[in-house]
């Protein structure tokens, strides 16, 4: 068992000479060792030698007939240790320490990663090894590999049988170093309580149910183990007392390593202290990375320095005491990792009683069905850590948000499609930075009322702990009455730590409630310079962990731009933004204004994308609504296109004038019937969105909410949003950064959420020398760009010739449809973009005009897909040139060209011309 050092006795004792327990006379262990089958002959001779030298030790030291010094013990396993193929460092041996039993002593200096131990694999216990070990023995072979589902038990069963062996055991020198039978009174572990009295005077409920668990798991598993070897043991080794023993050696000693549990000798004897190096919670990642499984063995490395003659100790991993009490027997240090249950409110605390309010009850109710849901119960444990810290901050975060909805919220949370849109990423607090007031306010109240609730104070368990031997309780008592003061003593410290919060809170609050009010007014009025300072410094305020980006303003097509504030290489981090400073869809859900308005659109079944309505019903209320100048957006959104300016033109397409000059450019190309589409379903969004609102009565909200209020928010979405995890997303400062293909190799650009999902991670997809625009290649090609950005790129490798196709009505029949599927059509109207560069592409196109000239032709001719032109046949050729000369003659004879300074009009007219080019290409290449 690894020790702590303030825990003492159970790692001290040897194996006692009554647990040489006997056999039953029928039992088939022979006193011959017999090698594994698996074993090469190099392995089985050596394993020969292992035995006779365990033989003659054995001999000279009787383990089983006068007890072993200290001494003898550990020199024996050594030497078993090395024959067996183990390595030890020079640097380390093992030594008894006063009150801490066995551990490893560094003889000198060791430095953080020197490589200790290597522990063969032959010798590490494990499902591998057990099996080879009792591949001679098929009828016990068989009964162990039915506790294979259960690792804990095969490995306790295998444990009491190689015991039952004594000096006959493979393992024996190993076995000798365990803690003894008799020693089982001095550890802490509720396994091992001898009452369920003493599991109650632990006072936790956690770690009261974790205990009467694992109690009733070890008593089932018991019984197994009585049934599947009752034949094979003697009645001492299949007593309860025993097995609980050997079980709680397994759970205290085990590695879980690559998905398995493994008794590692060696390995288990370094005593467990955590590192002093501050560290955030790694699952486990820095105790795999000093202990290495491989196929041959495992080697261990220090976790840490130690000077000469000092105990090296190893750090268990991030876990709590409700791991290291329960599985280990004692109470480790806390270096951040521990932590103390309470339980949050129940949901109907937040009202105050009244059994005849139905409305109450109703909400209660829907509260209740969101906690089915995420499977959570009311009232559920919180965690928390000395300095105020959650072992599980998304649980609270999500719990205190239900606990505050009101009824309308609930309703809308029951009635949503994505359930995560109750409890976006950004609704749990980050309470390693910043707590929430909500959270704290919850948890404070929570905390106190645990502490009330406690039978005996802090006060009263350091009395108990206090009194002489003579007096005191059982030490079962003793161990839990530990447990409970170091819960007790955790909760009081935070506790005070969330109230120094609290206060801080208000009075930053108190500090900035007037100054806010005044600048309200004053945001509202200033020049571009004011506002670009406003936005700096909210930035600022946003606790971005990385910014590496400066925002000037660059041209009126273009606006603003971000510049390297330092030099950046592709792949640098230079953007991290907070899930909670973005605008998406989880962000819309907390208005009630914009959750009433998608009810009532959906009630009266209006023909509107979900997502992309929540999201333009919130940055349009952020923006004109009501409340708009309280918006916690309001310093970003005040940088966005202004639309009423005249001295700011919009380069939507969305905003070109009816009859104007640029829907009379864009005639003869096929962007003209897209740029067509797109207004007008905006247009009929619109409809759809104030005809609801005038049914449900909202005429105020109409008086801001106007068509081309509604047109600006639809331009701002579509030119603006970044995606991940196929949702639009509006990011403060992103998305400034403008579009630029510097070279044909520059990487698109990727955003995605770190591993925790609280932040927008972006990437330099260049290199960007300091105080040069840092820009992102989107990799469209510029129909795109024009329909949705309003502009064109003069370099873009990712632009092609652009065809609007109309699929024949008799083309439109099921046989076609693999066809259709084969060439990526999936509907009736396609976009095709054909790179003259591209052979695959090119063929493409000849087998889709076929298909759009003469659909009963294509079906004959088009069996077999075309991979370049070489291999398209004449007539697919013949209407893919058809196809491009009809393009070709439509931009030469239309379009306007007189002279414009409309930086819209110019935007159009390169892409004529650009198309004209690629057109002019495609038809050389087709006509090959």
């Amino acid at each position: 068992m690894r020790r702590h050092p303030r825990i003492a006795g159970a790692a001290v004792s040897s194996i006692d000479h009554e647990e040489a327990t006997l056999l039953k006379k029928n039992a088939f262990f022979g006193k011959r060792k017999r090698s594994v089958r698996s074993f090469s002959r190099a392995n089985a001779a050596l394993w020969g030698l292992v035995v006779l030298l365990v033989g003659v030790l054995l001999r000279c030291f009787p383990v089983f007939n006068s007890p072993l010094t200290e001494a003898q013990k550990v020199a024996v396993f050594m030497d078993w240790f090395r024959a067996a193929g183990g390595n030890v460092s020079s640097k380390i041996a093992i030594q008894t320490f006063p009150g801490m039993g066995r551990g490893v002593v560094a003889l000198q200096p060791v430095e953080e990663n020197d490589e200790l131990i290597f522990v063969p694999k032959s010798i590490i216990i494990c499902y591998d090894t057990i099996t080879q070990n009792w591949s001679s023995r098929p009828k016990l072979k068989r009964k162990l590999e039915r506790l294979q589902q259960d690792q804990e038990e095969l490995l306790t069963a295998f444990l009491l049988f190689e015991q039952a062996k004594g000096h006959e055991s493979r393992w024996a020198p190993y076995l000798n170093l365990l803690p003894s039978f008799s020693s089982r009174t001095d550890v802490a572990s509720p396994l091992l309580f001898s009452s369920d009295d003493a599991v109650e005077a632990m006072q936790d409920e956690r770690m009261i149910e974790a205990a009467r668990a694992e109690r009733q798991r070890a008593k089932k598993a018991h019984g197994r183990f009585k049934r599947l070897f009752r034949h094979m043991l003697g009645d001492n080794s299949l007593e309860l007392s025993r097995y609980l023993w050997a079980r709680f050696l397994v759970n205290s000693r085990a590695f879980s390593i690559q998905g398995q549990r493994v008794l590692v000798p060696f390995g288990d004897i370094f005593n467990g202290e955590p590192d002093d190096q501050v560290r955030k919670h790694d699952n486990g990642q820095r105790f795999l990375q000093f202990h290495d499984l491989q196929p041959m063995g495992m080697t261990v490395r220090a976790d840490r320095g130690t000077p000469g003659g000092k105990q090296l100790f190893e750090d268990y991993g991030d876990n709590s005491n409700y791991v290291y009490f329960l599985h280990h027997g004692f109470l480790m240090g806390d270096r951040g990792f521990d932590c103390a249950a309470f339980h949050l409110p129940l949901l109907a605390e937040a009202y105050e009683q009244n059994e005849e309010d139905m409305e109450q009850a109703k909400t209660l109710a829907a509260k209740a069905r969101v906690l089915s849901r995420i499977r959570v119960n009311d009232a559920p444990f919180a965690c928390i850590s000395r300095s105020g810290k959650l072992e599980d901050s998304g649980l609270v975060g999500i719990y205190t948000a239900l606990y505050n909805m009101d009824a309308a919220q609930a309703a809308a949370c029951n009635d949503a499609e994505a359930f995560s849109e109750c409890f976006p990423p950004e609704l749990m607090s980050n309470l390693d930075a910043e707590p929430g007031r909500q959270e704290i306010t919850l948890m404070v109240n929570a905390i106190r009322r645990q502490l009330e609730h406690y039978p005996t104070t802090i006060e009263d368990d350091r009395r108990v702990l206090g009194q002489d031997d003579d007096v005191a309780e059982s030490s079962d008592i003793k161990h839990a009455v530990a447990f409970r003061l170091s819960r007790k003593e955790i909760l009081r410290e935070a506790q005070e730590v969330l109230g120094q919060q609290l206060q801080f809170m208000g009075k930053e609050i108190e500090d900035t409630d007037s100054k806010h009010s005044l600048e309200l007014e004053l945001n509202e009025i200033g020049d571009e310079s004011s506002k670009l300072e406003r936005f700096q410094q909210w930035i600022t305020h946003q606790n971005i962990p990385v910014n590496h980006l400066e925002l000037r303003y660059v041209n009126e097509a273009v606006g603003y731009g971000t510049f390297a504030t330092k030099p950046l290489s592709t792949g640098d981090t230079y953007l991290e933004v907070p899930v909670q400073v973005v605008m998406n869809v989880h962000s819309a859900l907390k208005s009630p204004w914009v959750r009433q308005t998608m009810h009532e659109l959906q009630s009266q079944r209006a023909s509107v994308a979900r997502d992309e309505m929540l999201l333009l019903l919130h940055l349009l209320e952020g923006k004109f609504g009501p409340n708009h100048l309280q918006s916690r957006w309001k310093p970003y959104l005040d940088m966005l296109p202004v639309l009423d300016d005249p001295n700011i033109t919009l380069g939507s397409t969305l905003f070109y004038e009816e009859n104007g000059e640029q829907l009379e450019t864009l005639q003869g190309t096929d962007l003209m019937p897209l740029v067509m589409n797109y207004r007008s379903r905006v247009r009929q969004a619109y409809a759809a969105l104030s005809a609801t609102l005038q049914r449900s009565n909202h005429d105020e909200t109409l008086a801001w909410l106007t068509e081309r209020r509604f047109r600006w928010a639809n331009a701002m979405l579509d030119s603006r949003s970044i995606w991940w995890n196929s949702q639009r997303h509006l990011v403060p400062l992103l998305d400034m950064v403008n579009c630029r293909e510097l070279r044909s190799d520059h990487k698109p650009h990727h955003t995605k959420l770190d591993s925790t999902g609280r932040h927008a991670v972006t990437k330099a997809s260049w290199d960007f020398a300091a105080g040069q625009e840092v820009v992102e290649n989107y990799a469209q090609p510029n129909y795109i760009y024009l329909l949705y950005h309003g502009f064109v790129l003069g370099s873009n490798s990712h632009d092609c010739a652009h065809f609007h196709l109309e699929i024949p009505p008799s083309a439109r029949q099921r046989q076609f449809a693999p066809l259709l599927h084969s060439l990526e059509i999936y509907s009736w109207s396609s976009d095709v973009c054909v790179s003259p560069s591209d052979d695959q592409s090119v063929a493409k196109l000849t087998r889709i005009a076929l298909v759009v000239s003469d659909p009963n032709e294509s079906l004959k001719l088009l069996s077999t897909a075309a991979t370049s032109t070489e291999s398209a046949s004449p007539q697919a050729i013949s209407s893919a040139l058809s196809l491009v000369d009809d393009r070709l003659s439509q931009l030469q004879t239309s379009g306007l060209e007189t002279a414009t300074s409309d930086f819209r009009t110019l935007s159009i007219r390169q892409f004529r011309q650009q198309q004209l080019q690629l057109l002019a290409t495609l038809r050389t290449k087709l006509q090959k």
